[in-house]
């Protein structure tokens, strides 16, 4: 179930660009706090991570003006994207949900032909 959704989704040009541009902002955040900060990698990430899905991480703050101004910047561009990325998977799986209904609908309307069409022939 959960391979065939996340399937469907990445068959949707339109996800997938919403997918490579969360990686492309994360980047932009690994690259940037380790050209403001010089950060190790992994603090990078993590810190790049955490902010963009809105948790923080009170453990390691930018200290130079520059990566806390990067900081801000990237803050207000990861909830943004995170934002339209929920809704978009919320759009996904309305979508889905309506597909099933609609398949479920002929699926019943032609087992009640098929009844109806028996029950006129035997009569």
């Amino acid at each position: 179930m959960i391979f065939s959704t996340a399937r469907s989704f990445l068959n949707k040009k339109r996800y997938r660009y919403l997918i490579y541009t969360t990686l492309g902002v994360l980047l932009i955040g690994v690259f940037g706090f380790r050209y403001f900060e010089h950060w190790r990698w992994i603090d990078c990430l993590n810190y790049a991570v955490s902010t963009m899905v809105t948790t923080g991480n009170a453990g390691v703050l930018p200290e130079s003006d520059s990566g806390k101004i990067f900081n801000v910047f990237y803050m207000f561009t990861s909830v943004i994207l995170i934002l339209f990325f929920v809704n978009t998977m919320n759009h996904h799986f309305q979508e889905l949900r309506q597909s099933k209904e609609m398949k479920h609908q002929r699926h019943k309307h032609m087992v009640e032909k098929h009844v109806h069409e028996t029950q006129i022939s035997e009569d």
